[in-house]
């Protein structure tokens, strides 16, 4: 949850918007409030798009499909224009974070929790199915965690089974690695291809990767026809259904009522039904939107009106752009200036502005601070650690081992002169490996965390901090045990040099600050390294470089 960008709408429709959620190749994704309230999800079509009279046709029929589908575990439509210049459509709000987000951040899901979260799904999917739909598009990016259970969102590329695809020929549509093999070589698609998903979806829950692995498009492609599941890492107690939904033979997939049936009643959903960090994450967005409700509520609010775009007059002398502050409660609704031939409308920070009658024209903040230099460590995001200490341990031993054999040596008195000198060299040697393998055995672990702020390395009572309007690119680079995080800096920003707790080492021009390839063994390290590419990815979208090697 963000704040709300120079040139967004402070409305759309009669919603009132508070903060930005997210953007997608469609558009922006927004927290807003109804008149009455309450708070909804708003997804508004960019301009460009909009002027696609195909894309219309098609956003048309996902709003007419989505609010078909009724049950519990989808999030429902309530409200939405397809003929607006903009169009848009706004869901319930569901206060948490994607099965991708949580365990990318939090790892593989408990037993327990991926149960009820198939649970949750099957019966979405009964619900989408008896609507006479194929969603066509389930993967872990489209199921939301909410405090009470799933929900299944984004029905965009959903189908009418009565219907026939707006697609041209060849093309297909889906995520690879999650849809069907019927859907990979564009057969005829039905309900059976989201059962597949739905395998698919729970495999990645619980176990942190897809079945058909993590490669380039063309080979998930070529696995999901061609190659079994690997459900190597996936709970015994869960195998069999998974596998199940994974039979390349649509006809013998299970329906969803079908695996309902085979899971039985899990434990009803609630609070509890997931771990404990992830309800931490669900938390504090429940009370972001708090924040930001409340902040909608300000006194200063009074006299809102529409947003015009363009320069900012602030009387008669001063202009600028309109700025936002970082915190969610800054995204509260625009004050309207009073009318002038040449005034335009901004949003001010509440915080920084000083109380004033109604209706007065607002400050513009100090654009010097408007950034911070903070990269905070209670803000939430992944955490990664550098392991080894066995490696070290194994060494010290080692140069110890050496060391005492080479004074034994000496002492038995049978070589002198240079000889005794060489072995002298020798154990000064071996003794300095042995004392710099004990000093990094018993060293610290190195964490990294990457979040909404930025980069954040630390060692007990020490951290360095890189936020993210200091970073130019930022990439995972090197092989196997050799992979580190780079970061390039912007200019002007500080210069990334080694301290006595967090040595870097330069590369091309960048700085390798954290060594990915040490963070356990090769699945271990395989697991974090994806991990990492995916929290760059997420956090840092414009910098995050994916072709660095």
């Amino acid at each position: 949850m963000r704040p709300l960008l120079a040139g967004e709408p402070a409305t759309v429709g009669h919603y009132r918007l508070l903060a930005r959620l997210g953007k997608g190749s469609m558009g922006g994704v927004y927290l807003a409030r109804s008149r009455g309230g309450r708070a909804v999800a708003v997804k508004q079509v960019r301009p460009d798009l909009a002027e696609d009279q195909e894309f219309r046709e098609r956003f048309r029929r996902e709003v007419a499909m989505a609010r078909s589908v009724g049950g519990f575990w989808t999030a429902a439509v309530v409200d939405a224009d397809t003929e607006a210049d903009q169009p848009w459509l706004a869901t319930e709000y569901v206060p948490g974070p994607t099965l991708h987000q949580a365990v990318a951040d939090h790892g593989p899901l408990p037993e327990q929790t991926v149960l009820s979260l198939a649970a949750g799904l099957a019966e979405a999917l009964t619900a989408v199915h008896k609507a006479e739909l194929v969603h066509r598009d389930l993967k872990p990016a489209n199921v939301l965690l909410g405090p009470d259970g799933p929900r299944v969102i984004d029905f965009g590329i959903s189908r009418a089974l009565t219907s026939s695809a707006m697609t041209a020929t060849g093309m297909f549509f889906g995520t690879p690695g999650f849809f069907s093999p019927e859907q990979t070589v564009g057969e005829g698609v039905g309900p059976p291809s989201d059962v597949f998903s739905l395998g698919a979806v729970l495999v990645f829950a619980a176990t942190g990767a897809g079945p058909f692995g993590d490669d380039h498009t063309a080979a998930m492609l070529y696995r999901v026809v061609h190659s079994e599941a690997d459900l190597t890492h996936v709970p015994d107690g869960l195998r069999p259904i998974l596998a199940a939904c994974l039979t390349k033979e649509p006809e013998q997939r299970p329906t969803p009522t079908r695996i309902l049936d085979e899971i039985g009643e899990p434990s009803p959903q609630g609070d509890n039904w997931l771990p404990p960090d992830i309800t931490a994450v669900i938390t504090e967005h429940t009370m972001q939107l708090q924040q930001a409700a409340a902040a909608d509520d300000e006194p200063d609010a009074v006299g809102v009106g529409t947003v015009q775009q363009g320069p900012v007059q602030q009387g008669p002398a001063k202009q600028g752009t309109a700025q936002y502050t970082s915190s969610v409660a800054a995204a509260a609704a625009p004050v309207q200036a009073p009318p002038g031939p040449d005034d335009q409308v901004t949003r001010p920070d509440w915080s920084a502005v000083e109380r004033r009658e109604p209706l007065a024209p607002a400050r513009p903040r100090d654009t010097s601070q408007q950034r911070t230099d903070r990269v905070r460590a209670d803000v939430p995001g992944p955490v990664f650690r550098t392991k080894g200490r066995m490696r070290y341990a194994v060494g010290a031993l080692f140069a110890l081992f050496m060391l005492v054999a080479v004074f034994a040596f000496a002492r038995d008195g049978a070589v002198s002169g240079q000889p005794l000198m060489l072995l002298g060299v020798a154990g000064v040697l071996f003794g300095t490996s042995a004392a710099l393998s004990v000093a990094r055995m018993l060293t610290p672990a190195l964490r990294i965390k990457i979040n909404g702020d930025g980069i954040r390395i630390s060692r007990p009572g020490l951290a360095r901090e890189i936020p993210w309007h200091h970073v130019n690119r930022v990439g995972v680079v090197g092989r196997g045990k050799s992979q580190s995080v780079a970061v390039w800096t912007t200019q002007g920003a500080p210069k990334l040099s080694s301290s006595w707790w967090h040595w870097v080492r330069r590369y091309h021009g960048g700085v390798r600050v954290f060594p990915v390839g040490i963070t356990g063994g090769v699945l271990k390290r395989r697991q974090e390294s994806r991990r990492m590419h995916t929290a760059l990815h997420q956090y840092a979208p414009r910098a995050y470089d994916s072709r660095m090697l």
